[in-house]
């Protein structure tokens, strides 16, 4: 169906768009056999899987490493990657359409700004077919010629341990989908599971941010304030100590709440061990003067976060 309608897009010398929210050609690496997974050495994290420099990458610490041609706990040669990424789409789609020039657009090739107004003046200038990309092919970005955004991986982002997974997922569609047809009608085509969700609000945002509304109220932003106070060492010890004293302290201040405390979700990255408390309440004020009073040196305060990784 995807490459159907990008050979109807290329036979028509028109242009196409590929989102996927993953660099590299893989994001994950597992054993068939006993099922062992490769986390970075540095990081509680999954590697990456990059071919084109045969190495597996960390995208929280750079560490990196060769892509092992067997497991290192069994022995099995049964090594599996999942969930496909940009540089993995690019080499199937180059494969299938030979004669269209394919382009990748992510961080990993477009690393300075002469590279960026490079690439989009090829696009633009039609001499890119079809241009495969994450989050940076929304960022305002007008191309004139496209007539079909082939949108991936939506719902990784929409099951993301995040309050706002929703409507990250659903802005970056919107967005994805607002950068073709601005010359000519375009398609959008969106590979999920959750169509039902995605199609009912697509062409109606506003009714996205009424059914929010009712979701959040009392609970997260714009509601409720929220804090987050982050507890990291490489001494795993000590910042769980440090995050039960403030805890503790914390327990005895009015006005706010406790939403959960413990071991980050991703618990150890650049080699520090990370433990977090995260806090709620009506007023910034509150959560301020509690966290005042009992702040421990470990301590790193973030008032309203935007990252929970």
């Amino acid at each position: 169906m995807i490459m159907d309608k990008i050979k109807d897009a290329t036979d028509a010398k028109e242009q196409t768009i590929v989102f996927l929210p993953t660099r590299a050609n893989f994001k994950y690496l597992q054993c068939g056999g006993c099922g062992h997974t490769y986390e970075c050495s540095f990081c509680s994290i999954g590697m990456s899987v990059h071919q084109k420099t045969r190495a597996m990458k960390c995208h929280y610490c750079n560490f990196t490493q060769a892509i092992p041609q067997v497991c290192s706990e069994c022995g099995s040669g049964n090594l599996t990657s999942s969930r496909l990424g940009t540089a993995e789409a690019v080499k199937i789609i180059d494969q299938e359409f030979s004669d269209s020039k394919v382009e990748q657009f992510d961080r990993d090739v477009i690393t300075t700004q002469a590279k960026l107004k490079k690439a989009l003046k090829r696009f633009n200038d039609n001499e890119t077919d079809i241009l495969v990309g994450t989050q940076m092919l929304s960022k305002g970005h007008d191309y004139h010629g496209v007539t079909l955004a082939v949108v991936l991986g939506m719902d990784n982002m929409l099951n993301m341990s995040d309050y706002r997974s929703r409507e990250k997922a659903l802005s970056s569609l919107i967005q994805v989908a607002g950068r073709s047809g601005r010359a000519k009608n375009a398609k959008v085509l969106v590979q999920s599971f959750n169509e039902d969700f995605f199609s009912k609000f697509i062409e109606n945002y506003e009714a996205f941010l009424e059914e929010e509304k009712f979701f959040r109220e009392g609970l997260y932003p714009p509601f409720k304030k929220l804090c987050r106070v982050l507890f990291s060492h490489k001494n795993g010890a000590k910042a769980r100590d440090e995050m039960q004293k403030m805890y503790e302290n914390l327990l005895t201040k009015p006005n706010i709440e406790i939403v959960g405390f413990g071991k980050c979700a991703i618990e150890r990255v650049a080699n520090k061990y990370r433990f977090e408390i995260l806090l709620r309440s009506d007023k910034s004020t509150d959560l301020i003067k509690a966290i005042s009073t009992c702040q421990v040196p470990l301590a790193e305060v973030d008032m309203d976060p935007i990252e929970f990784g």
